[in-house]
């Protein structure tokens, strides 16, 4: 069964290299292993060093290792974005009473709220016990993304009420005015379809809620820096996530100086600071904290090399 580890924290913290350093070392170990990047922001290229799009692409010649990057909001478009906006259009059409109220609440530049993450749960289930990968590493959008990525059942909950409200409306009201606006029987089916498709996105996204709070298939690993605000942040992060029924397998504490000198005017005091930081994190935090190492000059496949010790294969 294909395993899932999902790396999660504030922009700018590393995720990616250390995804990409998990990645690695997983295939080392003989796992066949896809690395994901659901960022908007990729850069999954180029920490591998390699041309990566939206199917797997092989990124080294000595183990079973591979990478993607979506856009989520194509992702979404792609997929769904067509649905929503014809079911919406004929709703309209229909005369039913649709304030700009339940528009907004359901559509955002032609798409319903949470767009961007309900492409990543579509991605999530495309590769639950998919039978190419033993395991598939997945770099996830900053902190605020993956907040909303938890809370999404909840938000979908109303938003599904609202669009399968419509979609009863449309029934009701079909049946009795189709003859008159020139409709069809197919009509009348095509909008059935939509709740249809709706009701099997809901039963997706309930299936991979139960899937991320499996930790015994799924692991979820935080990365912050030793700084003040981003253990604070990443303090909320693991808070959330327990709420959420996920658990944490460990904490990666990236960037950290090793054995400066007391002589450097600059890089003692960041020590001292770093130190503080990461006494309060190992206090604050349930889950172990880990250090990484910062990497100076390191950069690409370099940079991933150089941290790969420092992760856990799956």
């Amino acid at each position: 069964m294909t395993e899932f580890v999902l790396y999660g924290g504030k922009g700018g913290v590393g995720k990616t290299t250390l995804a990409a350093a998990t990645g690695l070392r997983s295939a080392r170990a003989g796992n066949r292993t896809l690395v994901v990047s659901t960022d908007p922001a990729h850069s999954i290229a180029d920490a591998y060093e390699s041309a990566v799009g939206e199917t797997p692409t092989r990124v080294t010649e000595e183990a079973d290792l591979y990478a993607l990057e979506i856009d989520p909001s194509e992702r979404f478009e792609r997929r769904y974005g067509d649905t929503f906006e014809r079911m919406l259009d004929d709703v309209q059409s229909l005369g039913i009473d649709l304030t700009q109220g339940d528009v907004s609440s359901v559509t955002e530049h032609g798409l319903i709220p949470g767009a961007d993450e309900i492409a990543v749960v579509d991605l999530f289930a495309e590769y639950d016990d998919h039978p190419d990968w033993d395991v598939v590493v997945f770099d996830t959008a900053p902190t605020g993304h993956t907040l909303r990525l938890l809370e999404l059942p909840d938000v979908m909950d109303s938003t599904m009420g609202t669009l399968l409200g419509m979609k009863q409306q449309l029934r009701s009201v079909t049946s009795t005015v189709s003859s008159m606006l020139g409709r069809g029987d197919d009509d009348e089916d095509e909008s059935a379809s939509y709740g249809d498709q709706m009701e099997r996105l809901q039963t997706r996204m309930e299936a991979v809620a139960d899937r991320l709070r499996n930790g015994d298939r799924t692991g979820f690993r935080v990365v912050t820096i030793p700084e003040r605000m981003a253990v604070t942040e990443t303090e909320r992060l693991l808070g959330e996530l327990g709420a959420s029924g996920i658990s944490v397998d460990h904490v990666l504490a990236n960037k950290v100086l090793q054995d400066p000198s007391e002589d450097c005017p600059t890089c003692w005091p960041r020590h001292k600071n770093q130190q503080a930081a990461l006494s309060t994190a190992r206090e604050s935090f349930e889950p172990a904290v880990r250090e990484v190492p910062l990497v100076p000059g390191a950069e690409g496949v370099d940079r991933v090399e150089a941290v790969a010790e420092y992760v856990e294969a799956v």
